[in-house]
């Protein structure tokens, strides 16, 4: 985290009428905190911790102010210091552009926040003094951001009051619950326009290209930023700015303000471990946030998050609609989680993880018991672990798999192995066994002080050598690959919805708010 001394702002929202500013103060002093001057009346914020921010010397905050009319908010220490205002990274205003527009209102800063009636003239004052601003600074790319903000200046009057949504898993791959989702809002006579973006470079991209022709957006293309200016909402199953937005490759903060979409997180999957080290309200500030089981979504309320009521919604995922056993195969699937702090080869080969499951694909007890049985085995590695899998040794019988969609494994596995990966969740959810193969306690989430506990509310049993794990799999396997009722209660009481509606209901809560 960029810290610096002084009042850092993590994002300025307006949602319904409310501006939502968040952010920290920073200070060697011992008396801190701040208040706001709100059209000349002393407001005090929301404080509260983020374990992710300890440093004894900074204060979260965070101010709600509902929008009557004009608004004017002035931040200030209350150790008597005129500290500076930064924006972080991610905030949408920057050094280089300090408004924005949203819900027919102008919201800017001058030294001071401020919410006034959209004017298209007001707005071209603004933006004409960025622009001369970049053109004498010029900063790295700048020419890329004076182009694109000319075509937001210019067509704006004739986009704002178009509906736009983009949807998206990630960049290079789809098949996740954006798509799923997509499915069915393509359906819907709504008369709104939406595009699902993925990179030309992706397996998927000629599949949904071929499915949906004129609603795929090549990423990072001139198409997809031009919509992505001026889209209303942004839905999507990855939460980093990394997978979501066309220019941060082109110094993001100088195209802060041309767009202000509301983004709808779907999840990659069900959450079980605490994660407010990274799904913080302070580095991710969605609209919504999609929990499929009550207890998924009481969690998402505990300290470290700093969600409200009305952002966390029970709603299922939407890929869960189209799990079924269709297909099913005598087929093994092995499918590890990552862990985030491998960066290098040299740290993945010594690491336990690589170890543990190099020497699991190549145990011989399990390959012959599989051949004799009927048995494929197939290694399906996590998307930051491919370009690392020549480093695992190969043999004749276990498949890596590349191509196959993880919806299609799901259905058609007859068992599976994981590690700490929620997708056993979609795989329990077809009520087929797994094995929980931990064998230390190496993920990079806090899986300890989660809710989930694997030993008493796991859908499978939880193992720690390997040895142990294959005379597992082969009684499995001996018995036709059935998931014992203890399970099967567990997943029956677990999951709120199996109608396969969760689309349904994520489409029209997306539509409502």
């Amino acid at each position: 985290m960029n810290s610096y001394n002084g009042i850092n702002i993590d994002f300025v929202t307006l949602r319904d009428n409310v501006l939502d500013i968040s952010g920290y103060l920073k200070s060697d002093n011992h008396k801190k905190g701040v208040i706001g001057i709100v059209n000349g009346k002393q407001v005090f914020p929301e404080s509260f911790n983020y374990p992710t921010r300890n440093d004894e010397t900074i204060y979260n905050f965070e101010f709600k102010i509902p929008v009557e009319n004009i608004l004017k908010i002035e931040i200030v220490s209350c150790d008597g210091i005129n500290y500076p205002i930064r924006f972080r990274e991610f905030c949408n205003m920057s050094e280089f552009s300090r408004h924005y527009i949203k819900d027919n209102k102008l919201v800017f800063y001058d030294g001071s926040f401020n919410v006034i009636d959209y004017s298209y003239f007001k707005m071209l004052k603004f933006t004409i003094g960025e622009l001369i601003n970049l053109i004498r600074i010029r900063p790295s790319s700048f020419i890329h951001a004076v182009v694109f903000r000319l075509i937001y200046i210019i067509l704006y009057p004739f986009m704002k009051n178009k509906e736009i949504w983009i949807v998206m898993d990630r960049k290079t791959m789809a098949d996740d619950n954006a798509e799923h989702l997509f499915n069915y809002l393509i359906k819907q006579n709504d008369g709104i326009k939406k595009f699902f973006a993925i990179h030309n470079s992706s397996r998927d991209f000629n599949r949904l290209k071929q499915k949906f022709n004129n609603n795929i957006l090549d990423c990072d293309s001139f198409k997809h930023k031009f919509y992505y200016m001026f889209a209303n909402k942004l839905v999507s199953s990855q939460g980093s700015e990394f997978d979501l937005s066309p220019f941060l490759n082109k110094n993001f903060k100088l195209t802060t303000g041309i767009s202000n979409l509301d983004f709808y997180f779907l999840q990659h999957g069900v959450i079980k471990d605490n994660m407010s080290s990274w799904l913080r309200k302070y580095d991710r500030n969605p609209k919504l946030i999609v929990s499929s089981t009550q207890l998924e979504y009481e969690s998402l309320f505990d300290e470290g998050y700093n969600y409200k009521d009305g952002e966390i919604q029970l709603l299922g995922l939407p890929r869960y609609d189209n799990l079924d056993n269709g297909g099913l195969k005598k087929q093994i699937a092995i499918m590890p989680s990552w862990r985030n702090y491998i960066t290098n080869e040299d740290e993945l080969v010594k690491s336990d993880y690589f170890n543990h499951f190099n020497s699991l694909i190549n145990n011989d007890k399990l390959m012959e018991c599989a051949k004799n049985k009927g048995y494929e085995i197939i290694f399906k590695p996590h998307p930051e672990l491919t370009r690392f899998i020549d480093l695992f040794d190969k043999n004749e019988y276990v498949k890596f798999d590349f191509e196959t969609r993880y919806h299609d494994i799901f259905n058609q596995s007859s068992l599976m192995i994981t590690d700490y990966s929620s997708i056993f969740f979609d795989f329990a959810y077809l009520k087929k066994p797994l094995i929980y193969y931990q064998y230390s306690n190496d993920y990079h989430y806090d899986s300890q002080n989660g809710y989930f506990q694997y030993k008493t509310m796991g859908f499978g049993p939880v193992i720690d050598n390997e040895e142990e794990l294959v005379e597992k799999i082969v009684e499995y396997i001996e018995k036709d690959c059935k998931m014992e009722d203890i399970y099967k209660n567990r997943v029956n009481e677990f999951f709120k919805y199996h109608d396969k509606n969760n689309s349904k209901r994520c489409y029209e809560w997306i539509l409502k708010h």
